[in-house]
């Protein structure tokens, strides 16, 4: 991989996430719970090209929106932090995505739902049309939310280009698409069940994640992260492979943290630092997530990884 700051193309969905905080243990169906309500920017490739301009790199996001307010409030948005939009999609045919959650008072996901039909506008063609940003980019890092035709034309530029792939599975019902292309990946960064997704394989036990961390080395992906929430994480290149406990936290919002995770992983590699020092920027980066309420941490910065790692 190219390293020394670099450029990184970010492809995938972005949206709006509406998540909601119940103030009581027991919720009542068919009637109004009292709960705290926020919303945020979102979306997984979103959220990995704001983590990766808040750390200082050279980012371009191609991701669709709809020709609404919440679409161009949101390319407004990331495009006033320094990421830029040339390459996104403004549908006149479907609605900006979004992601609504309900989470439980210890602030677990409970129960979440999803409209990311406009990514279906992210299509081959307009991805050949992009084909000089993939020969450009240091890395390409994407989600699983783009349709199989856009992931085969995707991987098809980036084998052409020899440009890495950084791939964030997203959810374990979409990382079977992924399986095909494990040969072509150098970063993946799924949580546990979508690594058993994507290797159809139980990991029930430490001895079995970390044989499935190594199972992702041995198809062919660099550096393979699976990671455990409060348990910390497993990562295997071919030269070593460990298991990291999380850092301490205390949690606010769990949204976004694995993707503060896959941006700060890319963001050290790039750099030219350690497969293990690389993860445990992503650990750290996720730790100034989870205690933050928003889904990405506004006073991320480099310094703010390395003094986490510190202390």
């Amino acid at each position: 991989m190219r390293t020394g700051g670099g450029q990184v193309l970010v492809i995938g969905a972005a949206g709006f996430d509406l998540k909601v905080f119940p103030r009581e243990p027991a919720v009542e169906p068919a009637r109004s719970n009292p709960g705290t309500i926020r919303w945020a920017w979102g979306g997984v490739a979103r959220n990995i090209a704001e983590n990766l301009a808040r750390l200082g790199v050279d980012v371009r996001l191609v991701t669709a929106v709809g020709d609404d307010w919440w679409g161009h409030a949101l390319l407004q948005d990331i495009e006033s932090i320094g990421v830029d939009i040339s390459g996104c999609v403004i549908s006149g045919m479907r609605a900006t995505a979004s992601y609504v959650a309900l989470h439980h008072t210890d602030r677990r996901l409970w129960v979440a739902f999803d409209d990311m039909a406009v990514i279906r506008e992210i299509t081959p063609a307009h991805l050949y049309r992009l084909r000089r940003s993939v020969r450009e980019a240091d890395l390409v890092c994407i989600d699983a939310n783009l349709s199989e035709p856009a992931l085969r034309t995707l991987f098809r530029l980036c084998e052409q280009y020899e440009t890495p792939v950084c791939v964030d599975p997203t959810a374990a019902l979409l990382a079977h698409r992924l399986h095909a292309y494990l040969p072509r990946i150098a970063i993946i960064t799924p949580d546990r069940d979508e690594a058993e997704a994507l290797l159809g394989m139980r990991m029930d036990n430490e001895d079995a994640i970390s044989m499935g961390a190594r199972r992702f080395v041995q198809l062919g992906v660099q550096l393979a992260i699976i990671t455990l929430g409060a348990d910390g994480l497993y990562y295997a290149t071919s030269e070593e492979s460990g298991r990291l406990p999380a850092l301490p936290v205390e949690v606010v919002d769990p949204t976004g943290a694995g993707d503060a995770l896959t941006a700060a992983v890319a963001y050290g590699l790039l750099e030219g630092v350690s497969p293990e020092e690389a993860v445990r920027l992503g650990m750290a980066a996720a730790a100034c997530t989870l205690e933050c309420q928003d889904t990405v941490c506004p006073d991320l910065s480099p310094e703010a990884l390395y003094e986490r790692l510190v202390l």
